[in-house]
């Protein structure tokens, strides 16, 4: 999302945004920067408390298993912590909670699609949403691959080489898609004065912005589309395999 400058009268205003968190070297998506010192000590707060709600989308080496004991419904992952649409987002889940450098991590998943692939594990790779409850050190990558077996294509750190060397060679597809935060200046008291002052028609209009459901809490959802280059991956794995592995048969 472009940034646009802050208002003249904003105060402590820093010269150039600075990054509230960080993602992987290797990994694609949304960012999220401060302007002002007030909103980076808020956002900071924020992921310190883990209100920040995180959606990742990435492609793995396989079909993941999903154990009905491990299946939770929409309204048990809302209670965890992440962020979900109930009439959107499906109501079956998968949940991982597996320890990482001996602390809790926890990561609730669902497969979105599968493709062919000569390549793959099981000759197939799996397109899967992944919500973390829980920010540990390579947390989504370590879970796939190390729980489910399926580590995430491109992934050189934790696909255990071997054929899986052949999946390399355009990158990590791992994106960070989606997130949901609070508005570090339209939730203080002059901030929310602002808004409750906005006539409707702005408030909403971008569509990022909307109160939260019991109106306490104005709320930032921002999302992007996943880069060309999964879905270009799926199609192009699942022609060949259609090509050549009949062929072979």
């Amino acid at each position: 999302f472009a940034l646009k400058p802050p208002k003249r009268w904003t105060s402590e205003i820093y010269r150039r945004p600075l990054a509230v968190h960080r993602l992987d070297k290797p990994t694609s998506g949304l960012l999220i920067v401060a302007k002002t010192k007030p909103a980076l000590v808020n956002l900071s707060n924020q992921f310190e408390q883990r209100i920040v709600k995180k959606t990742y989308t990435a492609i793995v080496n396989g079909i993941p298993s999903e154990p009905l004991e491990c299946s939770i419904t929409a309204e048990e992952a809302l209670i965890l912590g992440v962020d979900l649409d109930t009439e959107t987002d499906g109501d079956r889940w998968q949940l991982i909670d597996h320890t990482l450098d001996g602390k809790s991590a926890v990561t609730v998943w669902r497969p979105l699609k599968y493709g062919k692939s000569l390549k793959a594990k099981d000759s197939t790779l799996t397109l899967v949403e992944l919500k973390p409850k829980t920010g540990r050190r390579h947390q989504l990558r370590r879970h796939m691959s190390e729980v489910k077996e399926c580590p995430l294509v491109g992934d050189t750190t934790y696909d255990g080489g071997g054929s899986a060397l052949r999946l390399r060679g355009r990158g990590l597809f791992l994106c960070s898609n989606r997130v949901r935060l609070e508005h570090p200046y339209y939730n203080t008291v002059k901030g929310r004065e602002e808004w409750d002052a906005l006539p409707a028609s702005e408030k909403c209009a971008s569509g990022k912005l909307s109160l939260s459901d019991d109106g306490s809490t104005v709320e930032v959802h921002a999302s992007i589309d996943l880069p060309d280059k999964f879905l270009s991956f799926l199609g192009k794995e699942t022609g060949r395999h259609n090509k050549f592995g009949a062929e072979s048969s």
